[in-house]
């Protein structure tokens, strides 16, 4: 197995490609020729440098993907948006009610244009939002998606003086995708500032937390608060998941190596436990609730999906397990993070891997 994956913001690509298949690099390869010859270049585009610091009041941010982890990854460029433009009003176009809960925590935020997950099988709803979105007029839009082509059709149709796009800004752009629309706007800026790049951030507040913490003593039944939580997430899309006798067999390595761990089991949409009820479990539809009781916990493991982003959006230390996808790409982001690859599939060495570095974590806690 390799070694765990450092969360460094130019790390080298380590030659697997995004999660889609043949079928979908073509397809959006296809989609992105369309857009360009639907949508040309705009005089409204900016190079390196060609952004003004000041004068930006009204800003958009281009985003309309459903999935939970993409809109977690946005919000380092909420935070780098922010720390240039602190008094401005930034509005986001967003697919998915998830979107509410991610950005809802930020103060700049303005206007949240959202699309059906499925906007092109609702075509009059998805006019209107356009039509909304079209009437206002912007000092700077930002196609914050590479690759993108539903982002780079309505970053044109918005109305902007400057138009910044992340994929015109490949040079030393880097390989985690929470950093490529930060590393955009600075080099848009022309900033040359060495910054680290904002983690994801959901802005949870002193109450949000104070409610999650008497959630956790619940849930766990006000048990012994000297022994440590874990949160786990057995759960995930396609080839991403891992069966129950795949996490049985990790968490009883796991809790042999560390020592005794209050588990708690987040429960997916569907409701069902996946590891059979065997630890107490908890379930919300809410990401924001989710993410303030993850954080209360003080520590969290699953593969590779949303939930571990937003996990990493939190001060939990989050672990992430590869199978399927590039923890070079996807790992989670930020702090004592880590994504670990086990291509071997190997249960017992991934959870000593997974013990090594949560014992040499500061702090690694997860007290109540």
């Amino acid at each position: 197995m390799s070694p765990a994956i450092p969360l460094t913001r130019d790390a080298a690509p380590t030659g697997r490609a995004p999660f889609h298949g043949r079928f979908q690099a073509v397809r959006r390869r296809a989609m992105a020729w369309l857009v360009q010859r639907m949508f040309p270049s705009q005089g409204n585009l900016v190079g390196v440098g060609d952004l003004p610091r000041y004068g930006i009041q009204r800003i958009l941010v281009c985003r309309p993907n459903h999935r939970l982890g993409n809109t977690v990854l946005m919000t380092p460029l909420m935070c780098e948006l922010e720390r240039h433009y602190p008094g401005a009003e930034v509005d986001v176009l967003a697919s998915g009610n998830g979107a509410r809960s991610v950005y809802g925590g930020f103060a700049t935020l303005g206007e949240l244009f959202l699309l059906h997950r499925r906007a092109a099988r609702r075509p009059l709803e998805t006019i209107g939002v356009l039509r909304r979105l079209r009437s206002r007029r912007y000092d700077l839009v930002i196609d914050a998606a590479s690759g993108s082509s539903s982002g780079r059709m309505t970053a044109a149709i918005a109305r902007a003086r400057h138009q910044l796009r992340v994929d015109d800004f490949e040079d030393g752009m880097p390989t985690h995708f929470a950093g490529r629309a930060v590393h955009a706007l600075r080099r848009a800026l022309g900033d040359e500032a060495i910054v680290p790049t904002p983690r994801p951030d959901l802005r949870l507040t002193d109450a949000e937390r104070r409610t999650s913490q008497d959630t956790l003593r619940r849930v766990l039944h006000n048990t012994d608060n000297s022994v440590p939580v874990l949160a786990i997430f057995p759960n995930a899309t396609g080839a991403k998941r891992l069966d129950e006798a795949w996490w049985r067999s990790f968490l009883d390595t796991l809790l042999g190596e560390l020592g005794p761990r209050r588990v708690v089991e987040l429960v997916a949409a569907d409701g069902v436990s996946r590891v059979g009820n065997t630890w107490p479990t908890y379930f919300t539809s809410d990401p924001r609730k989710l993410a303030a009781f993850i954080e209360a916990a003080g520590t969290y493991v699953s593969a590779d999906c949303g939930v571990m982003h937003l996990a990493a959006a939190t001060q939990a230390t989050t672990i992430g397990l590869f199978g399927a996808t590039d923890p070079q790409r996807y790992a989670p982001y930020g702090g004592g993070n880590t994504g670990f690859a086990c291509e071997d599939g190997c249960p017992v060495r991934t959870a000593k891997r997974v013990a090594s570095h949560l014992k040499h974590q500061v702090g690694d806690s997860g007290i109540m």
